[in-house]
C-alpha cells in the first residue's frame, strides 16, 4: 500500500508540474515528505493541488490575455509611448502615430519631443513627468494636459492638445502615454461659446423687452389718463376747448403707439428674414414728391420747410415701393423732429456707380461720434431727454434694416450743433437673392447695453 501510494503520489505530481510548471513543482517539494506517511493525505493533498495549480495556470494565462487586449486598445487610443527621466529627456519611444502628432520617432528622444511642446506648458509637463518618476504617497500616476507642435510637409506648423498621461518606470524613469484630445477641446470650446451666445441672446432680449414695454406704457398711460378724466365729466361741466385738447393729447398718442408697434413688427419681420421685397419699377421723383406732400402738415406746423433737390432725369429704380417709402418717411420724420423752429430739411436723390443714392440732411443739435456709431440699434436716442422725447429709436433701425435687405449701405455723418446727414445707397436692380437677416435686434441692443456699462465703469 505504501508503495502505491508513493507511486501515485509521484505520478500525481509529475501531472501537476506538467499542468502548472514552476507552481506545480514547488508543491510537489512541498507535499513529498508527506507521501512517505498517510498514503491517502497525501494523495488528497496533491490532488488539491494539481487542481489550485491549474487553475492558477488558466486564470494566469487569461490575464495575460486581457492584458495583451487592453494594450492593443491603450495603443490604438494613443498617439504617442514614451520613456523620459525627471528631466524630460526621452529615451526611448515605444510607439509613435505619425498620423496624429506628425511626429517620428527619430526626431523625438533626447529634447526633441520637448522642444515641441509649447512653452507655457513645458513646466507643467515637467512637474508631470517627475512626480511619476518619483511618486508619493501612493500616487502613482500624473495627469496634465498641453499643446504640442505639429508639423506637416509643406504646411504650417500648428499646436494641438495632448492629454498627457505618466506612470512609473523601473529605474525611477517615467513612462508616458499621449493621446490626441483636440477634437475634445474644439467641441468643448464651441459649446462654451454656443452657452456664452445664447446667454449674451437671452440678456439682450430680456433687455430689449424691457425697452419695449417702457416705450409702449408711455403713449398707453397717456391715452388711459386723459380717457379717464374725459369719462368723469359726467354733467359737461369741462372747457370745450380743454376737452378738445383732451381728445388731440388722446389721438397723438394713439397714432404714436400705432406707428411704434408697426415699426417693433417691421424690424422683427426684416431681421427674422421674413420681410419678402415686392420689387418693381419705381418712379423716383414721384415717389420722393409724394413723401414730400405727407411730411408736409407736420413740417408746417413745426415751421419747418422741406425742400426735394433732384436731377432733371432719373433712372427708374427697381425696389420694394412701400419699404423704399417708409425709407424716405422715416428719415424725413426724424429729420423733422429734431430740426429747430424755421429750420430746413433737405432731400436729395442722385445716381453714382449705378447707384441710387438718397440723403436727408437737417440743421438740428447734431450727434456726438460715439452716439453716431450707435445709430440703428432699437430704442437709442442720441443727444439729451429734451431730444430724445420726441421718438422711440426704432426708426432709423427700421431703414438700416430695410436698405441693407435691399443689398444697399447706410451712413450717418453728424456734427454737434450742426445738424445730421443721413445717407442710404439703394442698387438700381434688386439683389440676385435676398440679402442675409441683419444682426438681430436683440443682440444690437444688448451690444450697445453692454458698451453703456463699459463706459460708466470706466
Amino acid at each position: 500500500m505504501a508503495v502505491f501510494a508513493r507511486r501515485s503520489a509521484r505520478a500525481l505530481g509529475v501531472l501537476a508540474i506538467l499542468g502548472a510548471g514552476a507552481g506545480g513543482a514547488v508543491l510537489l517539494a512541498e507535499t513529498a515528505g508527506l507521501a512517505s506517511g498517510s498514503a491517502p493525505d497525501a494523495i488528497w493533498l496533491l490532488a488539491c493541488g494539481l487542481i489550485s495549480a491549474a487553475l492558477a495556470g488558466v486564470a494566469a494565462g487569461l490575464s495575460r490575455a486581457a492584458g495583451r487586449l487592453v494594450g492593443v486598445d491603450l495603443v490604438a487610443d494613443l498617439a504617442l509611448i514614451t520613456l523620459h527621466r525627471r528631466s524630460g529627456e526621452v529615451l526611448a519611444v515605444d510607439h509613435a502615430d505619425a498620423e496624429r502628432t506628425c511626429l517620428v520617432e527619430s526626431g523625438l528622444t533626447g529634447l526633441g519631443l520637448f522642444e515641441r511642446i509649447q512653452v507655457a506648458d513645458r513646466p507643467a509637463f515637467l512637474a508631470t513627468v517627475a512626480a511619476a518618476a518619483l511618486p508619493r504617497d501612493g500616487h502613482l500616476e500624473s495627469l496634465c494636459e498641453l499643446r504640442l507642435r505639429c508639423e506637416r510637409a509643406g504646411e504650417t506648423p500648428v499646436f494641438t492638445w495632448m492629454e498627457v498621461r505618466a506612470v512609473p518606470a523601473e529605474g525611477g524613469l517615467a513612462r508616458v502615454h499621449w493621446r490626441d484630445i483636440g477634437a475634445t477641446k474644439a467641441q468643448a470650446e464651441r459649446d462654451a461659446s454656443a452657452r456664452a451666445e445664447a446667454e449674451r441672446a437671452n440678456s439682450a432680449k430680456s433687455r430689449f423687452l424691457a425697452a419695449m414695454s417702457h416705450e409702449l406704457r408711455t403713449p398707453l398711460n397717456t391715452i388711459l389718463g386723459f380717457s379717464e378724466l374725459l369719462a368723469t365729466d359726467l354733467d359737461g361741466q369741462m372747457d370745450p376747448a380743454r376737452r378738445v385738447d383732451y381728445a388731440r393729447i388722446i389721438h397723438e398718442s394713439g397714432h404714436h403707439l400705432l406707428g411704434l408697434v408697426n415699426d417693433i413688427l417691421d424690424l422683427s419681420r426684416v431681421e427674422a428674414g421674413a420681410y419678402e421685397l415686392q420689387c418693381e419699377p419705381l418712379d423716383v421723383p414721384a415717389l420722393v414728391g409724394g413723401c414730400v406732400e405727407m411730411m408736409a402738415l407736420e413740417a408746417k406746423r413745426r415751421d419747418i420747410e422741406v425742400k426735394s433737390s433732384l436731377p432733371g432725369r432719373l433712372p427708374v429704380l427697381v425696389a420694394d415701393q412701400r419699404a423704399v417709402r417708409q425709407v424716405l418717411l422715416n428719415l424725413l420724420s426724424n429729420a423733422v423732429k429734431f430740426s429747430p423752429a424755421g429750420g430746413q430739411v433737405d432731400l436729395q436723390a442722385k445716381v453714382r456707380a449705378g447707384q441710387l443714392v438718397l440723403s436727408v440732411a437737417d440743421a438740428g443739435p447734431g450727434m456726438a461720434q460715439d452716439d453716431v456709431a450707435r445709430l440703428g440699434e432699437p430704442f437709442f436716442q442720441a443727444g439729451d431727454m429734451e431730444h430724445r422725447r420726441h421718438g422711440s429709436g426704432l426708426g432709423l433701425a427700421v431703414v438700416q434694416g430695410l436698405v441693407l435687405l435691399h443689398g444697399g449701405a447706410f451712413q450717418v455723418a453728424s456734427t454737434v450743433g450742426r445738424g445730421t446727414t443721413v445717407t442710404v445707397t439703394l442698387p438700381l436692380a434688386p439683389p440676385a437673392q435676398a440679402s442675409e437677416p441683419v444682426v438681430a435686434p436683440f443682440a444690437r441692443l444688448g451690444a450697445g447695453l453692454e458698451r453703456d456699462a463699459d463706459r460708466r465703469r470706466a
